[in-house]
């Protein structure tokens, strides 16, 4: 027995050693808005994006939360099956019992490499996100989750979320991305009716300055020993038929979101994708 001490007690000093070498596992970083289980956040990364969470709590009475994670169990490879995660986890943290309005929350799984957005409003009258208003905050993260910029894709989450959830609160409504028509005719009021009235003063000045009259009998401009030509006839010697198919569309499930999902019960998800 004393023997079997000893060597324990020599030992002890190479297992102390050795576990001081060892890297240490990252266990990630839960708070009340963020959660991340990845750790791909600094600390002071992490508490700016908890407190941009508890201002618009506080201010708009609206969970705002953002998760990394590794990959999204079940089938994360369809809309339906992103969907559901982002559900199964608003209810597991109990966000969708929180005393607010509702909650958005937006999922990225690192190494899978997807996303999907699922909201929770009780309520479709505090509901500040439209189809728009996600599609917009969506394509802002994904442009920095292909850079692999965390910290950047969760602050332009944060920063897009803001702006909307302060346009609902001044206007009552929700936003949206201005019409294709509305564009249109925002730069016809701006662009061409000014250049079609330039065009005009222009054209009726030169027409001011020509001086040559027309005449009444078309013999004085005809060469009276010209061709004369009595007969005009067509001849096609061949005839060729081309074919050209149009390109199928295919759909592509990847780059953008399956569609918006209603998922019943004040659930609702943006289908995500990849990144």
């Amino acid at each position: 027995m004393r023997i079997i001490k000893k060597h324990l007690f020599a030992l002890l000093p190479i297992v102390l050693l050795a576990l001081f070498l060892t890297p240490t596992v990252a266990f990630g970083q839960t708070g009340t808005y963020v959660f991340d289980e990845q750790d791909v956040l600094s600390s002071s990364e992490f508490n700016e994006l908890e407190s941009k969470g508890a201002d618009y709590e506080r201010s708009y009475h609206v969970g705002v939360h953002f998760l990394f994670t590794d990959h999204m169990s079940g089938d994360e490879s369809s809309a339906s099956g992103r969907n559901e995660f982002g559900r199964s986890v608003i209810v597991d943290k109990g966000l969708d019992k929180r005393d607010n309005n509702g909650c958005i929350l937006f999922v990225v799984a690192v190494n899978s490499r997807k996303y999907v957005t699922v909201k929770y409003f009780a309520s479709s009258a505090n509901d500040p996100f439209s189809d728009d208003g996600v599609d917009e905050l969506e394509d802002n993260v994904k442009s920095e989750l292909k850079h692999d910029a965390w910290y950047d894709a969760a602050n332009e989450y944060y920063s897009t979320v803001g702006k909307q959830l302060d346009y609902f609160a001044k206007h009552g409504k929700q936003w949206t991305s201005p019409h294709v028509i509305t564009l249109l005719v925002k730069v016809l009021a701006t662009i061409a009716i000014p250049l079609l009235i330039a065009f005009g003063i222009v054209r009726s000045e030169k027409d001011a300055m020509l001086t040559a009259r027309t005449q009444s009998a078309a013999a004085n401009y005809a060469d009276p020993e010209g061709l004369d030509l009595r007969i005009s006839t067509d001849t096609f010697v061949d005839r060729h038929l081309a074919v050209v198919p149009l390109p199928k569309h295919e759909d592509n499930d990847s780059d953008s979101g399956g569609g918006w999902s209603d998922m019943g019960g004040g659930f609702s998800g943006s289908g995500g994708g990849d990144f």
